[in-house]
């Protein structure tokens, strides 16, 4: 047994609950029959519907009540309040005539208790919470989260307006985008949690100064030390920020339970089916860009997942939390734990979670394994309607379940296809809705009030029994008493009783059930600081592996010998394969990793060679395991699987001797010698291999033995080795490699001035099959050298017509390649039989001039416009429209293996979007563009230009990918402008040159790309 083990992710069966028919109120009508326009109506809605059994759902408001409702909040009256999101991204919404004051924060209430609402009221309306993407109601004060600020409203005459407005937080990007900042959640703690996307970026106090957390790291995503997004936790007022994880993509939500567990979803970038229900281990990164250099998950590692959705999370470094989830594609929103007892027992204690993407709200079913979770999935509510968008949950004073529903073709950051639709959705197990009255201001009222799921509710009573101090402890031992998350909750009131402190947190710790123990610890840490250590030692031996990983994290900030030796006794007692106890363990030690990983390298010895010992030594950044880690590597029984992963973990640790001792593995006797000599290469620091002529021909005299990996690819490129044309061009040409490793061979092989190599190549009697290959590849480099070669290439004799064809694709894939390919149009030196393939790949230029003029050279080209709601009463031909896919799309996008990856991947585009919004996907591009697929163009200093987006950028650096895939490094000091385009990368409609008939094929075929979910989870 090895690290490996800690990387394999098992599947986790995907449960169904029993689906009846909506029992209540739902109109005998076949929904499949209906017509597209006729699906759309509210009166339709019910027949859409599949419920789990046991549970009923009402339509309880839809439009013109509610309009594209974002997020949703329950008072402690019962009543629904709504963000609405009419105005979101107006730039691709030209034609909303929403009126100029704003969106509108909603009341809805249903006064007759019939399941539906039937009064609406406007708390406020402005354009400062133009889609706000979070709604909390905490008494007399609604927080509304809207980058760049979080807004809190005071009601206090109780008139449902508000008679203040204040900005708690401030600075966020990500305005008019779902990255920001998203919903606060009051905690059984008494503080508040909240988190935001990655486009996020920084956090600043009220008066715009930024922000620094408890432990004097400035919050921003400059990657010293967070990246990315990130979940926080602080005081009602704001006050003692602490950043609880970072490096997400989108946490839409985050949901605390009773015992201080949290949770959230996070989105992929779009079409990786890398979506995925994360556990907070506190502080821990989750893997989203390269921790060390920022880079996009896409750019090149040792050691990475074959399977782009482990991938897509670093899984593979040492330091990533593993996900508890995996769900492939979606766009993840609301999520809760669902702690009240209405519902059917299965759900209780359980998270519900809302997924647009899939058109479903699901529940996940969470057990304990080992120090971390696993998880499967009944369905709550499913549509068969692809415009149903439900996007948050909440629970209501009885119990039961509000659902919002967005209400659109498309989710994300696509066009609306709607902007006047919109429902709320109620899920209970029984007709009507009838909340529960509370008195507030009682000790008996605030009791009941504490044991409410409904935040609201819980909130007033938290509040009232934390007043009453010592007076209330006959209260919280009536709530100990009764158990589970009533004793929960009590405990940590009881902990903030001024006088009382210690005796609930010991309370808490000497519990029989693990939950509480876990539970202690969280309260030691927040309320008695100054006495953890001592209360730490007193867990270290406890026998769950629940409590002990709480306790290592709990040491990550203490860095005293005491809390070192305590380090080492929770590493000696791991057994290894727990990859959530072993990232427990560096989270536990990252902050003073000498001082803890010496006291246990101290404490055990020499006995530290076994599964569990070679795990630690792989996941902490002491220096000394830098040796270590190297002899493990020497060990003639390592496995050839396990070395990449051994590698990687060199690029986290620093030694002095790091290098010497990286070089001294290319001359170790060893039977996996040619592996570990190329993945050594790859770890070696180019400057320390230039720095001497003894160091450069030991990496020459191994370069042979490696040719045509990826290290040596590495090593050829950062040591600037000329004298590998050769080698080079036979990874190009190698058909067996991976394209992208071809790609990357290419640019270099033309960067070191290897064009009459490969022209001679391409005319010495080749297979016809192999040439056209190796111009496919040679197609997708933005090198001048190589352009000249294809453009030269269409002169060639020796080239049939199906390979200029190929020339002339690959002349369209790059920026100087198109300039190029319309200079021949303009000057009519294409032949005929190449002009349409010239001009559908320069419909797709960046120059407006090209993307303009293009089409004019294509003789009887159509440029109708057609009307989309008769578009999509039509039935097409799948079978036609792939062959519709292959000759338009194929070039940019990828479905399942077919295509290049460059736009977003379409593989599970058939459930994203509605048929409507693929129609206007395609003919109106710029409407809609995902976020992380923004367009830049970059000027260089040296006259040179290149088009495409960044997929990650740091302090010197950043890296592009351009048509066709290609990707390029590009010095930030080499740059002299760098603009964002106000058009998408796809910038020409699609429907300009093809028929009717071809675009409702087209359409028809992306209906069918829908994935059967692999849920998986990480262990």
């Amino acid at each position: 047994m090895d690290i490996k083990k800690l990387l394999w992710v098992p599947i986790i069966v995907f449960v169904f609950g029993t689906h009846s028919s909506c029992q209540n109120k739902k109109p005998s009508i076949d929904f499949d029959n209906l017509s597209e326009s006729e699906k759309r109506k509210s009166e339709n809605a019910m027949s859409s519907m599949k419920v789990a059994e046991g549970l009923q759902l009402e339509l309880f408001a839809s439009e013109p009540m509610v309009t594209n409702p974002t997020n949703l909040a329950i008072d402690a009256r019962g009543r629904i309040w709504l963000c609405e999101g009419r105005n979101y991204r107006l730039f691709a919404n030209p034609d909303n005539t929403y009126d100029d004051k704003g969106d509108r924060i909603l009341i809805l209430e249903d006064t007759d208790g019939d399941g539906a609402a039937d009064t609406s009221k406007v708390f406020y309306q402005g354009e400062d919470v133009n889609s706000a993407l979070g709604i909390a109601v905490l008494g007399n004060k609604v927080i509304v989260s809207k980058s760049p600020n979080v807004l809190v409203f005071t009601d206090e005459d109780g008139d449902d307006k508000p008679d203040s407005k204040e900005i708690l937080f401030t600075g966020m990007e990500g305005e008019d985008h779902d990255h920001g900042v998203h919903a606060f959640v009051f905690g059984p703690d008494g503080r508040l949690y909240f988190n935001f996307g990655n486009n996020g970026k920084q956090l600043l106090d009220k008066n715009g100064n930024p922000l620094k957390d408890i432990y004097g790291n400035t919050i921003d995503n400059s990657g010293s030390p967070y990246r990315e997004g990130m979940a926080f936790r602080c005081e009602l007022d704001g006050s003692n920020i602490e950043v609880l994880g970072h490096n997400f993509r989108n946490p839409y939500e985050v949901t605390v339970d009773s015992y201080g567990g949290l949770w959230q979803s996070d989105n992929d970038d779009d079409g990786n089916r890398g979506t995925r229900i994360n556990y907070l281990m506190e502080y821990g990164n989750y893997g989203f860009k390269d921790l060390l250099t920022g880079e996009n998950w896409r750019e090149r590692r040792t050691g990475w997942h074959d399977e782009v959705p482990k991938r897509h999370w670093h899984l593979n470094d040492p330091g990533s939390v593993p996900n508890m989830l995996q769900t492939g594609s979606g766009s993840p929103c609301g999520i809760l734990v669902y702690e009240d007892t209405l519902l059917p027992e299965k759900y209780h204690h359980q998270l519900i979670h809302a997924e647009p993407g899939h058109n479903v709200v699901r529940s996940y079913i969470v057990e304990e394994k080992g120090a971390g979770y696993s998880a499967k999935i009944h369905e709550l509510v499913k549509s068969e309607d692809d415009w149903f968008r439900p996007d948050d949950v909440a629970v209501a004073p009885d119990g039961s379940l509000f659902i919002s529903d967005w209400y659109d073709g498309g989710v994300g950051g696509h066009k609306a296809e709607d902007i006047a639709q919109g429902r709320v959705y109620h899920l209970s197990v029984k007709d009507g809705y009838e909340p529960p009255k509370f008195d507030f201001k009682t000790a008996k009222g605030a009791k009941a009030a504490l044991l409410s799921d409904n935040m609201d509710v819980f909130y007033q009573g938290w509040q009232k029994l934390h007043s009453m101090q010592e007076e209330a402890e006959p209260i919280l031992g009536e709530l100990i008493a009764q158990g589970g998350i009533a004793k929960a909750r009590a405990l940590w009131l009881g902990a903030q009783i001024n006088s009382k402190t210690g005796d609930y947190v010991e309370l808490a710790l000497a519990d029989t059930d693990s939950k509480y123990r876990v539970q202690g610890i969280r309260m030691a840490r927040y309320l008695l600081k100054n006495k953890l250590e001592t209360y730490l030692s007193q867990m270290v031996n406890d026998a769950s592996m629940q409590v002990r990983r709480e306790v290592t994290i709990a040491l990550r900030h203490l860095g005293t010998p005491k809390a070192a030796e305590l380090w080492a006794e929770l590493a000696k007692k791991y057994q290894g394969g727990d990859r959530w106890y072993l990232e427990a363990l560096g989270i536990g030690s990252d902050v003073y990793p000498n001082l803890y990983f010496n006291a246990w390298k101290s404490a055990i010895r020499a006995d530290w060679k076994n599964l569990a010992g070679h795990e630690i030594v792989w996941r902490t950044r002491a220096d000394a395991s830098v040796p270590m880690l190297s002899e493990m590597i020497q060990d003639k029984e390592v496995s050839k699987e396990i070395l990449p992963s051994y590698f990687r973990a060199f690029a986290f640790k620093e030694h002095p001797q790091k290098n010497h001792l990286i070089l001294d593995l290319l001359r170790t006797e060893h039977p996996l010698n040619n592996q570990i000599s190329a993945l050594a290469i790859g770890q070696l620091d180019e400057d320390f291999v230039n720095s001497s002529r003894k160091n450069i021909g030991i990496v020459k005299s191994v370069l042979p033995k490696i040719e045509g990996t990826a290290e040596w690819l590495m090593a050829v490129k950062n040591l600037g080795l000329k004298d590998q044309n050769e080698p080079l061009l036979r990874l190009v040409s190698n058909t067996e490699a991976d394209g992208d490793l071809r790609k990357e061979a290419a640019g270099v092989l033309f960067g070191y001035g290897g064009k009459e190599l490969v022209m001679s190549h391409l005319k010495s009697g080749i297979e016809e099959s192999k040439k056209m290959e190796l111009l496919g590849i040679i197609g997708n480099i933005n090198d001048s050298s190589a352009i000249t070669m294809l453009v030269e290439s269409l002169d060639e004799e020796e080239f049939d017509g199906p390979l200029k064809k190929r020339v002339v694709e690959g002349l369209g894939n790059t920026w100087d390649g198109r300039h190029r390919l319309y200079e021949m149009l303009q000057n009519d030196d294409l032949a005929e039989e190449y002009k349409t393939t010239a001009v559908l790949k320069l419909m797709n230029s960046w120059d407006a001039e090209i993307r303009a003029n293009a089409p004019k050279y294509l003789t009887g080209s159509e440029t109708a416009e057609w009307n989309i709601e008769t578009l999509i009463e039509q039935k097409g031909d799948a079978l036609a429209g792939k062959e519709v896919y292959d000759t338009y799309c194929s070039s940019c996008h990828r479905a399942g293996t077919t295509g290049i990856e460059f736009g977003p991947a379409l593989t599970d585009i058939g459930n994203k979007l509605s048929k409507q919004s693929l129609y206007s996907s395609i003919i109106y591009p710029s409407a809609g563009i995902n976020f992380g697929y923004e367009g830049y163009t970059v000027k260089m200093k040296d006259g040179k230009t290149y088009v495409g987006y960044i997929l990650s950028q740091t302090e010197d650096e950043l890296a592009l990918k351009m048509m066709g895939g290609t990707q390029t490094t590009i010095q930030l000091t080499n740059i002299e402008k760098l603009e964002a385009m106000n058009q998408s990368l796809m910038t020409q409609g699609l429907h300009k040159v093809m028929s009717q008939g071809d675009l409702i094929n087209l359409v028809e075929y992306l209906t069918t790309l829908k994935v059967e979910e692999e849920i998986v989870a990480s262990n």
